[in-house]
């Protein structure tokens, strides 16, 4: 009886092993190519039911290349595939710009994508600036050399 239980234990353990070694995660790889977001879908096709949207610029962890124009990935613990050509493992990749709009003077920089954070510098009306990243309120942003977070309204994306 010992002996089946330790079988049944070991096959058990190897069974959940294995899903998970299909799920790891290999590289890092960024959302680009696209102008807001990417779906993430059930199913490695783009009839695949909708599981999330992924931000530009965002970064997802690569586990497979499906093979048929899909990777498989984890985004936020969500396992499941997108197109390819939306991703890269590089993040400059990502790189796009933007013009400050929608404001008198300047905008904020700040350290987190908060209207509370601390201001890093202001940057003026119709200045250039390097999109990083899509939040729901805030845009991740660099400005000559400094990263940090602005209010969507602010920007108009290329």
């Amino acid at each position: 009886m010992k002996r089946i239980f330790a079988i049944a234990t070991l096959a058990l353990c190897l069974v959940a092993s294995t899903a998970f070694a299909e799920n790891d995660i290999v590289a890092t790889y960024f959302v680009v190519n696209c102008r807001d977001s990417i779906t993430l879908r059930d199913t490695p096709s783009v009839y695949g039911g909708e599981l999330a949207q992924i931000p530009l610029g965002q970064a997802v962890g690569f586990i497979d290349d499906i093979g048929n124009g899909f990777y498989k990935i984890n985004y936020d613990g969500l396992i499941g595939f997108a197109l390819a050509e939306y991703l890269s493992p590089n993040r400059a990749d990502t790189s796009r710009g933007a013009t400050v709009v929608n404001c008198k003077q300047s905008i904020t920089l700040r350290e987190t994508p908060s209207v509370y954070s601390r201001e890093i510098m202001q940057i003026p009306l119709g200045a250039r600036v390097v999109f990083i990243s899509a939040g729901n309120e805030f845009y991740e942003i660099e400005y000559r050399g400094f990263v940090g977070f602005v209010l969507k309204t602010y920007l108009e994306l290329d």
